[in-house]
């Protein structure tokens, strides 16, 4: 009986070469699949990003505005200071309707007030004031300085948030009239806010804000990482719709505000799973007009 022919060493290296061969092509296709997967969940990861604080600005931006009084000519504005990249303004935190009895020291809302969340006593209070009922050439917002709230008062039946406040003043050493200030009205309620970009301490840019009110002392994280020297841009028109330079410029004139934000990939990336890897942008632009502008 004839034995079994076994392997040449030839037939060995050439099985040895094919499956090296083999390998190597498998090994490059699963790792350009991985390049594939991680470039497409940072692109995804960056597109929310970049699209999450597309609409955040703007819904935080939707309440500001400017106020005037025909009468007087005073201007007053929700922007306090402006920049190319940073902003100080009123951020609108809710409204009110006021009730129960008239008086000067103490005003009342009924519950629920709407917004984000119930007064506090470090936000700003403003008070419609409608003077002549007949006429809206005296309307406007007067400042509240609230020295205590309480959130369980009531309206006759009804549940309130009473406001113990100083007399409110129409103009410098000028006194609110008590026949001034008609029950029924709006209080608006809102907290000073300072948005920029800023570095965090992984080396990334992202968009910060933080609250004046509350004292914070840091800014904090809110969306990015954004591209550190055009991450955020904000361009300033007036009433005609002529660019304004914020440097020279009072917040008062600002009518429409175009927002910039370009964000980054947080890694280099390739969609195509080959090198070179780089990293990507994308670019949202949204414009918001202040509350008032149209009337003018």
């Amino acid at each position: 009986m004839r034995g079994r022919r076994g392997f040449t060493l030839f037939e060995l290296m050439l099985v040895i070469g094919v499956l090296s061969l083999a390998i190597a092509a498998i090994t490059q296709v699963l790792v350009a699949g991985l390049r594939v997967s991680r470039s497409q969940m940072e692109q995804a990861d960056m597109q929310a990003n970049v699209r999450l604080t597309g609409l955040m600005l703007p819904l935080e931006l939707r309440e500001i505005g400017y106020d005037s009084n025909i009468t007087t000519g005073a201007v007053t504005s929700d922007l306090e200071a402006i920049g190319p990249a940073m902003m100080d303004f009123r951020a609108m935190r809710g409204i009110g309707i006021t009730c129960g009895t008239p008086t000067l020291t103490n005003f009342r809302i009924r519950k629920p007030a709407g917004g984000f969340r119930q007064p506090l006593l470090t936000d700003g209070f403003l008070l419609f004031v409608e003077s002549d009922p007949n006429t809206w050439l005296d309307d406007q917002w007067v400042p509240l300085t609230v020295t205590d709230i309480d959130y369980n008062a009531t309206c006759g039946a009804d549940s309130a948030i009473s406001l113990t406040t100083a007399i409110p003043t129409m103009a410098p050493g000028v006194n609110m009239a008590l026949s001034q200030y008609f029950v029924g009205g709006p209080i608006r309620f809102y907290e000073r806010m300072a948005i920029r970009l800023f570095t965090d301490g992984d080396g990334f840019t992202y968009l910060g804000a933080r609250s004046i009110s509350l004292n914070e002392p840091f800014n904090r994280a809110v969306a990015g990482p954004l591209d550190p020297a055009i991450g955020l841009r904000f361009q300033y028109f007036n009433r005609a719709g002529v660019t304004i330079d914020p440097a020279v410029t009072h917040p008062r004139e600002v009518r429409t505000i175009d927002i910039q934000v370009v964000g980054l990939s947080r890694r280099p990336i390739n969609l195509a799973g080959t090198l070179p890897l780089q990293t990507t942008a994308m670019t949202t632009r949204t414009r918001v007009a202040l509350r008032n502008t149209l009337r003018h």
